[in-house]
């Protein structure tokens, strides 16, 4: 359930191999839908998109979560292999409705 100050993100593992990952990314907030393909390198974790999908872009703090989600899952991939699926709930910063924030 998303409130007005909050936002999700999934991200859903495609397809893995020596070079990278590929997750389908989907970002939400109580003002829109956002959605793109992130890509992770495994050799040195550099977390890339394509251009984002929905109304205009999506809240930079929410963007930011995402992005570390994904560098966490590249810290642990080594041992543990790249998740299927991360979803995750987000609070918005301090003072900032979800759709604020977003560059």
């Amino acid at each position: 359930m998303l409130t007005d100050s909050g936002g999700r993100f999934t991200a859903r593992l495609l397809d893995e191999d020596a070079e990278r990952a590929r997750f389908a990314l989907e970002l939400s907030t109580a003002e829109g839908l956002w959605s793109t393909e992130a890509v992770v390198s495994s050799a040195a974790g550099e977390v890339t998109w394509q251009a984002w999908t929905g109304s205009g872009e999506p809240p930079a703090w929410l963007v930011h979560y995402a992005r570390s989600a994904l560098r966490s899952a590249w810290r642990a991939q080594g041992e543990e292999g790249w998740p299927r699926r991360l979803t995750r709930w987000r609070g918005a910063p301090e003072g900032r409705r979800s759709g604020e924030g977003s560059n």
